[in-house]
């Protein structure tokens, strides 16, 4: 997996200090109904005294009720040459309050806070370790920092996941007069938020929010979750002093002072993308033979240092050393690509599976990755520049179908990369077996995929061969005692296709009783997924991808054996996909099993819940169709 550090990404930790000892008894019952832990108190106390200077006082309070909850105790305050943390404390409380241990400043671990894949980094964290002797406890967690980084403020979000219970949260900022500032607040709805503020001071609390249970396909929390974003129109970032107040001055000030003159290269390399390209007319086809290079030549590494954590290294650095971070080789292929007259913008996203976007109305600085987008009449072609197997203007699910900052010479815009729907993330299985008057079962599979299923595939090929016999071994998992004979992978780049052949046997498929083989055609794509039931459903839920199975099996029965009863085609029909599937036979000993699944991406309010529910179990039931060979 990999792992990219953009400093859009500024973590602000939580912290309390053990001023009240928050016995458990305390605890309003309906605060630890669905609970894994609740938050007592969660302090946020920001003074922006000018745009280069801003202390931050942090205080958390969290009872942890079950093991579960121990993801949200965070305990950990990141700091660097220019965020200079103090007071740091922690305290241990049992379940009565009465205090069990303190730990002092000195007790915290010191580490890097880079992973091992950085060349350069100087930001570090502060952290606590505890094993608790029993549940529930509490642990109270405080400190205070002073930045003159101002161009990420800290945000308010006062609830912090699902399963938590917030008992009090308070946010407070205090900006100095003069500095001219911008909020946005945001899914307050249903929340007991109170707003406090006046003048120049921001002021939000919320009181006595209880635990939201996950529900299956909710949306991603950050889609609902309640938020206060404040933004300085003048800011400072690691020395730099910028200027922003909506996502154009924002693309403006990085292109001025994060990118001008980066995208010099060496006159040699020139001249050599030049030849590379003789003969080439398409601008396509020059565009992927320069990313091609791109992949051949250069590797990732991450480089978190200082405005580093923000600005490219230049394109003449990472054409020396060969390597570089995603804002580096993004940079380095805009630049190799502007040497021969294409023009192409860095742009700022943020990467992940949950298809979080820059909010489209709030312009500062965010996200924590970079890609490459480059003009094509009506079209972009995007490039996943660190990368050096993704193929050629494919995104995959790390940055697919979100709002991203694309900087130019004149300015910030908004763009959204290409989303991959439904018919689009198709696989193809056709598959080829017998079944002997045992009921085993010995054949041969090829699956085709394409776009995000592709994506989901193409890792296959480069497992190692235990590994890869036990991907198929669940992935077939209805095959009990499945044997892996053979595997072979084409890896098209150019269709983004890939293609997996795959030679299996499994004993006893087919239940033998009495003479009789019960057999299930559908041996290698069930769909068994039914999503958890719900009384009283409390949450929306999203079909985040569609996708598009089509399935052609061709079946050899035992000779001496008949299949006396043909079941009748189904077809489901629905909003939210279609399904239908067919038994044919082609002689007295073969079968043809035909299927087509469709699933169509939506947003679905709560109350269509158990429709969706219904519509897959009749998927479900259908795959699972049995039927009876008979013995002549």
């Amino acid at each position: 997996m990999r792992i990219f550090y953009f400093a859009g990404l500024l973590l602000c930790c939580s912290i309390c200090s053990a001023q009240t000892n928050f016995p458990v008894s305390s605890i309003d019952q309906s605060l630890t109904t669905n609970a894994n832990a609740v938050v007592r108190l969660d302090e946020s106390v920001v003074d922006v005294s000018s745009r280069d200077k801003m202390v931050v006082q942090r205080k958390r309070v969290i009872t942890i009720l079950k093991k579960a909850g121990e993801s949200s105790i965070n305990p950990y305050a990141h700091y660097d040459k220019r965020r200079k943390l103090s007071d740091i404390s922690a305290v241990i409380f049992d379940e009565n309050g009465i205090e069990i241990k303190k730990i002092k400043k000195r007790d915290f671990l010191d580490v890097s806070a880079v992973d091992g894949g950085t060349l350069y980094g100087d930001s570090r964290v502060k952290y606590f370790r505890y094993t608790p002797t029993a549940y529930p406890y509490t642990i109270a967690f405080s400190y205070t920092y002073t930045t003159p980084n101002t161009a990420f403020l800290p945000r308010w979000m006062p609830v912090d996941d699902y399963m938590v219970s917030t008992e009090k949260s308070v946010y407070s900022m205090t900006i100095a007069q003069g500095l001219k500032w911008r909020k946005k607040e945001k899914n307050f709805k249903d929340y007991p938020i109170k707003n406090l503020s006046k003048g120049n001071t921001l002021t939000y609390e919320m009181v006595g929010m209880p635990a939201q249970k996950r529900e299956m396909m909710s949306p991603a929390f950050y889609n609902f979750e309640p938020q206060v974003m404040v933004a300085l129109d003048d800011f400072h970032l690691e020395g730099v002093d910028g200027s922003a107040s909506d996502w154009k001055s924002m693309g403006q000030w990085q292109h001025d002072y994060l990118l001008v003159n980066r995208d010099k290269l060496p006159q040699n390399t020139v001249n050599l993308i030049s030849d590379r390209l003789q003969g080439i007319s398409d601008k396509v086809e020059k565009v992927k033979s320069v990313y091609q290079y791109v992949q051949d030549n250069t590797r990732y590494i991450s480089v978190q240092l200082g405005i580093g954590g923000w600005q490219p290294i230049s394109a003449q650095e990472v054409d020396e050393v060969k390597y570089g971070d995603c804002k580096g080789l993004t940079n380095y292929t805009k630049a190799l690509l502007k040497s021969q007259g294409i023009e192409a913008y860095y742009s700022v996203v943020y990467a992940g599976g949950t298809k979080k976007g820059m909010e489209k109305d709030f312009a500062c600085m965010q996200g924590n990755h970079v890609i490459l987008n480059v003009p094509n009449g009506e079209e972009d072609i995007w490039l996943e520049c660190t990368s050096q197997k993704i193929p050629f203007g494919f995104l995959s699910d790390f940055t697919d179908d979100r709002d991203v900052l694309v900087v130019t010479p004149q300015g910030g815009k908004i763009k959204h990369t290409e989303a991959y729907l439904n018919d689009e993330n198709l696989q193809q299985t056709n598959a080829v077996f017998k079944i002997s008057p045992e009921g085993d079962l010995k054949g041969k599979v090829a699956i085709v995929t394409k776009a995000i299923q592709y994506d989901d595939h193409v890792k296959i090929e480069n497992m190692a061969k235990p590994k890869r016999i036990e991907h198929y071994r669940e992935y077939w998992d209805n095959i009990n005692g499945l044997v892996v004979l053979e595997t072979k992978f084409q890896n098209n780049k150019e269709e983004v296709e890939f293609t997996e052949v795959v030679t299996v046997e499994g004993p006893s498929y087919a239940k033998k009783i009495e003479g009789e083989l019960l057999l299930k055609p559908n041996a290698f794509n069930l769909m068994n997924f039914v999503p958890d039931r719900y009384r009283d459903r409390k949450t929306p839920f999203e079909i985040s991808r569609g996708f598009t199975d089509v399935d052609d099996f061709k079946i050899e029965i035992p000779q001496g054996h008949v299949l006396e009863t043909l079941p009748e085609p189904i077809k489901i029909t629905g909003k939210y996909g279609d399904y239908s599937m067919q038994l044919e036979k082609i002689n007295e000993t073969e079968l043809r099993y035909t299927r087509k699944l469709s699933i169509l991406k939506g947003h679905y309010p709560k109350e269509e819940y158990a429709d969706y529910r219904s519509f897959m179990r009749k998927i479900r039931k259908a795959d699972n169709l049995k039927i009876i060979i008979n013995q002549l």
